[in-house]
């Protein structure tokens, strides 16, 4: 299967505010998406490895993004990962900056900490890509208490994904 390029998944921005925010850009409608459901009604899920586009050198953002991705999918009743799973997500770690709290605190905006994630859903037996929904986050002001917000910027995308799959597996197009 072939991965779109960096440019095709890159979010058209992130707002700083003032704690950890998600947003989203609009998505075509899928009132034909009727997915197939497990016997126990679950939507059946493929997830690939995410890939970094970033280039971020000290960290795996590519398997930490998928570890979490595949933890927040397990905990929501509407999917079933399985290797056979119909639906195939393909991730994009698309951005990311570690931030500075210190900077953060002096002038809100400056040193801010933010992560886009874009998951492409594919169904397996017709090849069509079904949708593409994306997540943002960002720390773009605030001090001491801010430290640390690299580490759990990438699940605060990926729970704005997952809510928009969400939305997805109950027959909804994903956005606002």
């Amino acid at each position: 299967m072939r991965i779109p390029s960096a440019p095709a998944l890159v979010l058209t921005g992130v707002f700083a505010l003032e704690g950890c925010a998600s947003s989203f850009a609009e998505k075509e409608s899928l009132a034909d998406l009727h997915p197939v459901f497990s016997t126990d009604g679950r939507m059946q899920l493929r997830v690939q490895p995410c890939i970094d586009r970033t280039g971020y050198a000290s960290r795996d953002l590519g398997h930490e993004a998928t570890d979490t991705l595949i933890a927040k999918l397990k905990g929501s009743p509407e999917f079933e990962i399985k290797t056979d799973g119909r639906y195939v997500l393909s991730c994009d770690v698309s951005a990311f900056a570690e931030g500075n709290a210190v900077k953060r605190w002096l002038l809100p905006g400056w040193g801010a900490t933010s992560g886009q994630v874009a998951v492409m859903v594919v169904d397996s037996t017709t090849g069509e890509t079904m949708a593409i929904v994306r997540g943002a986050a960002t720390v773009g002001a605030g001090g001491l208490y801010s430290i640390g917000a690299d580490k759990i910027i990438l699940a605060s995308a990926l729970d704005d994904v997952v809510r928009q799959l969400r939305q997805l597996a109950s027959g909804k197009s994903p956005g606002k």
